[in-house]
Formats: C-alpha cells, structure tokens, sequence
C-alpha cells in the first residue's frame, strides 16, 4: 500500500492536559466502536465501573436500535474528561483503550485503491499550529497492507487528484497576494467542473503556470462585498451550534457588519499565509468528496465561504482567534452542517468578485 500525507502528519503529538482547548470540549457526539465497547464491558474496579456509566444509549431509527454515546454533562463536557484535562480512560487504562474516535482525532485517513491517504484535522489547536506555521509539504511511504477493492471512477479519480494538485499548488505561491491566489482557485475549480480529462492534464495546467507568472498587477482578484458579512454570519447562526462562545462571537461579529464597522477590506490580512494553509489543507480534506456527486465546484466555494468568515472575523474581532480553527471545529464534524453549507454556498458564492480567467 502506498501512502501520502502531509509532512506535519507524523509530526504530530496530543497535547493532553495542556491542550488549551480540548477536543473533550467540543460537545461532539462520539459513538464508541463495538470493539471498545466489549473492552469496558470487562474493566475491573471502581474506575472501570465508572467509564461504564459514562457511556449512554440512546434509541434511534424505527428498530429503535440503541446506539452507545459517550455522556456530556451540562456544559456538553465529555464525563470523562478529569479536572487535570486527562481522559480517565487513557489515564488509568492506556492509549489503546480509548475508542476509535478519540484514538485517532485529530487525524484522519481516506483509502483509494493501492493509496491511502492521510491528514489531520484543524478543529485540534496542536494540528492547527502544525499545518499553519511553515509552507505545506509531502510524505510518501510504502508498506505491506492490502490494497483496499473499490468502485471508484479511474478516470473521474485521476481527474480531480490532478485537478487539487494545481489548486494546492497555487496555494503555495507565497508571491502572489491571498486576493489573486483566490480569486485564480475559483475560476479554476469552476473551468475543471465540467473540463474533459485531457484539459487537466495540459490545457488547464498550461494556463494556470502562465497566469502565475504575469505581473501581480493583472491577476484576477477575489472580493467579498462587506454590506453581505452580516447575512453571512446569520446564516451560521441557523446551523448546529456545539459553542456559546461561538454563538456569542457570530452574534457580535454580525451585529458590528450590520453597523458597517468592518475593518477596510477585511480580506487583505497582514500575514496571509495561515490563511492560505489553512485553505490548502480543507482543499487536500475535501476536494476528492468531489467523487461522490460531481460538485467539486460547490465543495471550493463552501471552503471559500469558511476561509472569508474566519479571515473577516479574526480581523474583526481581533485577539480572540484564530477563528479558522473555531469553525473547523464547529463545522468539520457534524455532518449536517457541512451539508447545509454545501447547499447554502450558492448564495454566497453569487457575491464573490472575480476577473475573468
């Protein structure tokens, strides 16, 4: 099996205790797998007694079939989670038994084919600081794992991993100012949603390089209109809210844009490369989901949507972010409101300003 990650993957250690804002937290819902399920079953003690009526079940669907949860107390604080900010199942039980789930957060895995694909989350502030604090780049390895069968597309395959090579690529270029690198992501997404295979591999890749190289002067440039900042943030206000405090900065976020108290174009940052990275991990995560359904250009625009707030944001409220990394960790993990974002985007993504490519 062949593998590719980033070269902060590996880099990569819990910060446990000292973690600043712990993914226990988080008020995700987390399923135990079976097999750790079984495990708590036979912990002997007070502290094994104790893990077990930290797990809930809960009815669901018309078998009403009990599905395991790990409890939240009020504050929807994972039960498990110690004064000390140590899980009681690690602390007295080992790493090998937390479930699934929180074994392997922040990271994440996607086979295709002989390739298996690795990455890591940036809800997680250790993996956030990883991803955004040095230009990205690439680890390849091999080893003896069996190729996983599946039904994918060759070709569609091929198409879209060449296609989120040059967007990753174009990302990287730290010569050209964040607008420009945006503003040449979209229409480039937008010209491979329906570009035949044979234009990916020369017609596209050929035009890109040739567009990087001109002046800055006469790059496309991406824009947001101000007076929609405040509709934009209202319209995350109406998905799954894990956070008050995420509630409460949206709020005051949407009620300063209202006011017209933006910072004067609030999407040209003194330091644009966190940004960039930030962009050009979500873009590694989501670009291939493309497989699914054929809305690669939906996926960009969603995680142009969330690059703008988080930008907009950070300069806005300045002090209290990074705020990329809040939304990863209030969007990223919950199905649904990246799904409701995939289907709202079309009306935000109405109001991005792009020269013509």
């Amino acid at each position: 099996m062949k593998h590719l990650a980033p070269a902060c993957f590996r880099a990569f250690a819990c910060a446990a205790g000292s973690c600043p804002d712990s993914c226990c937290r988080a008020g995700w819902e987390i399923v135990p797998d079976e097999e750790s399920l079984n495990l708590y079953e036979t912990l002997e003690g007070a502290e094994g007694a104790r893990i077990r009526e930290g797990i809930a079940f809960q009815r669901s669907g018309a078998q009403q079939n009990a599905e395991a949860l790990l409890r939240q107390n009020d504050s929807r604080v994972c039960v498990l989670l110690d004064e000390d900010g140590l899980c009681r199942v690690q602390k007295h039980f080992g790493h090998d038994a937390l479930c699934k789930v929180c074994r392997e957060y922040p990271r994440f895995h996607r086979e295709f084919g002989n390739l298996t694909e690795h990455g890591l989350s940036l809800s997680c502030p250790t993996a956030y600081a990883l991803a955004t604090a040095r230009a990205p780049a690439w680890e390849e390895w091999e080893d003896e794992a069996p190729v996983v069968p599946n039904e994918l597309d060759p070709a569609a395959y091929l198409r879209l991993r060449r296609g989120r090579a040059l967007a990753l690529e174009l990302l990287t270029r730290e010569t050209l100012p964040l607008p420009a690198r945006l503003g040449l992501l979209r229409r480039l997404a937008a010209a491979l949603q329906g570009a035949p295979e044979k234009h990916i591999r020369h017609d596209y890749a050929v035009r890109l390089r040739r567009w990087i190289s001109r002046p800055v002067k006469s790059h496309a440039q991406f824009s947001f209109p101000s007076s929609q900042f405040s509709s934009l943030a209202r319209s995350f206000l109406g998905l799954e809210i894990l956070s008050p405090a995420w509630r409460d900065a949206l709020d005051r976020f949407a009620a300063l844009a209202a006011a017209g108290r933006l910072p004067r174009d609030p999407l040209t940052p003194e330091d644009p490369e966190p940004y960039a990275r930030w962009l050009w991990y979500e873009l590694y995560k989501y670009w291939l989901d493309a497989l699914d359904d054929g809305r690669l250009l939906a996926r960009v625009d969603r995680s142009l949507v969330l690059l703008i707030l988080g930008l907009a944001m950070d300069r806005t409220l300045p002090g209290e972010g990074p705020f990329l990394r809040r939304i990863s960790r209030e969007i990223e993990h919950c199905e649904e409101n990246l799904d409701a974002l995939l289907e709202q985007n079309a009306d935000f993504s109405s109001f991005f300003r792009i020269s013509s490519f």
